[in-house]
C-alpha cells in the first residue's frame, strides 16, 4: 500500500484532523459573530470591555442573546 493511498493511516489521519478542525470552526463562527455584533451595537458593554478590560460582560451578553435566540426558535416550532 503506497503511502498516499486513500486508505492510509496517514491520510485518514489527516480526514479526522480537518473534520474536527470544520466541526470546531462551525460551532466557534457564530459566538464569534454575536460578540463583534454585540460589540458594534450595544455601546454600553463595549464601554465595559473597554474600561475594565475585562470580557466577562461580553459573555454574559453573548450567553444571554444565543439564550433568547434558541428560546424565540423553540417558540416556533
Amino acid at each position: 500500500m503506497s503511502p498516499l493511498s486513500p486508505e492510509s493511516p496517514r491520510n485518514r489521519a489527516w480526514s479526522y484532523a480537518f473534520g474536527g478542525v470544520g466541526v470546531v470552526a462551525a460551532c466557534v463562527t457564530p459566538v464569534v459573530a454575536t460578540g463583534a455584533w454585540l460589540l458594534l451595537t450595544d455601546g454600553e458593554i463595549a464601554a465595559d470591555v473597554a474600561s475594565s478590560g475585562d470580557l466577562m460582560p461580553l459573555a454574559l451578553a453573548i450567553a444571554e442573546t444565543l439564550g433568547e435566540a434558541l428560546r424565540d426558535l423553540l417558540a416556533y416550532l
